[in-house]
């Protein structure tokens, strides 16, 4: 028989994964009934990771067809980039983005917030510690490395370690 009883409002935690590392702080800025927000990992601008790219297309011989060619992260990152925002272009896509910061948004964080960070992120390296920075609400970062089998983004090939370390974290929140 199905539990009738309804969620506990007061122990609702968001999580969010990789660009959703962005996306779940965002969300806890506005969205004040949440209990904690994990941000796994943290993104503090988006749009800098685009314009990045796309300056790098800039100074590389045969501009961005030629990077997506030898780079499989840029690959990745412009046509999962251009499907996501549902544009054609590069240029429109890092425009698109623009509003994809955390900048003046991450202090109106409220509920504790749980900042993981990888050793060797390939897409967000520092931002989850720039996020961390920014936030005026109970905090924690947990740093991933490499020796633990952890330091990609993700913690990809150490799934059971960032299970154990954020339920470890939550657990300790939401039982006081």
């Amino acid at each position: 028989m199905r539990d009738a009883r309804p969620p506990d409002a007061g122990r609702l935690v968001l999580i969010g994964m990789s660009l959703g590392g962005y996306l779940a702080p965002r969300a806890a800025a506005f969205e004040h009934r949440i209990a904690a927000c994990v941000a796994y990992d943290g993104v503090y601008d988006f749009h800098a990771v685009l314009a990045a790219t796309a300056g790098r297309a800039v100074s590389t011989p045969g501009g961005m067809e030629a990077l997506m060619a030898r780079n499989t992260m840029v690959r990745w990152v412009v046509r999962n980039g251009r499907w996501t925002f549902g544009v054609s272009d590069v240029d429109v896509l890092v425009r698109a983005a623009e509003a994809y910061t955390m900048a003046g948004i991450a202090g109106h964080i409220t509920c504790p917030t749980l900042v993981l960070e990888a050793e060797n992120d390939q897409f967000f390296q520092g931002q989850p510690q720039r996020l961390f920075d920014e936030l005026t609400c109970q905090k924690e970062l947990i740093s991933f490395r490499e020796d633990e089998g952890a330091g990609e983004h993700c913690h990809e090939g150490a799934l059971s370690l960032f299970h154990q370390r954020t339920f470890d974290w939550l657990d300790t929140l939401l039982a006081g």
